[in-house]
């Protein structure tokens, strides 16, 4: 009889360790099916973001991004075309306003400055005497230029109208086209100045 009952509860351990087999197993299933219905969303969200960003990147930065930056130079060029030094006379008070010019790797220096009149005075920051000179250039003090080689003192209102000594080196009508409150200085001019300024030592 006890050998019987042993099967019977063999029987019974075996059909218990197999139901809970089968439960791993179906869980198990369960938990994958679960996580991979939640995982695809996330896959099809991350290919969907990575085609509008190639798509974006077609669009902007590729011939479109050209375009604006060569507008961009070609604006700059037309700049230079259009005059060697370009001034805005809204910009020009009693202080003075400088503006560079490239002189073939040599600077040549605009001074521009309203006189007691308000009229706009250009001449270049060189002494017509001491130009060629390291310090050949002025420093406004008040209402005088003083030259920082000969230290001879000049007032604005004679910036830009007197010629010879050792004035600024004047900058006239001849030398420049006003337009609409824009001031544009021939190149012609500032480079034949070139030479003026090629040991020029401003501080």
């Amino acid at each position: 009889m006890s050998g019987k009952k042993t099967n019977k509860n063999n029987k019974i351990t075996k059909n218990t360790s197999a139901k809970r087999s089968d439960e791993r197993t179906s869980n198990a299933k369960s938990t994958e099916n679960k996580n991979g219905s939640r995982i695809l969303p996330v896959i099809a969200g991350v290919v969907i973001i990575a085609a509008v960003a190639a798509v974006a990147v077609t669009r902007f930065g590729g011939s479109g991004g050209g375009e604006d930056q060569s507008a961009s130079r070609s604006s700059s060029s037309d700049a230079q075309t259009a005059g060697a030094v370009v001034i805005d006379t809204s910009e020009i008070g009693e202080t003075a306003s400088y503006y560079d010019y490239d002189a073939d790797g040599t600077t040549v220096e605009v001074l521009a400055v309203t006189a007691s009149d308000g009229s706009v005075r250009l001449a270049l920051n060189t002494c017509q005497v001491c130009q060629g000179s390291p310090y050949a250039y002025f420093v406004q003090e008040g209402d005088s230029f003083i030259c920082q080689n000969c230290k001879n003192v000049f007032s604005r209102d004679d910036i830009g109208l007197e010629a010879g000594g050792c004035n600024p080196v004047p900058v006239t009508e001849d030398n420049y086209e006003e337009s609409d409150g824009v001031i544009t200085i021939s190149s012609d001019f500032l480079d034949g100045y070139k030479e003026s300024f090629t040991n020029w030592k401003k501080a």
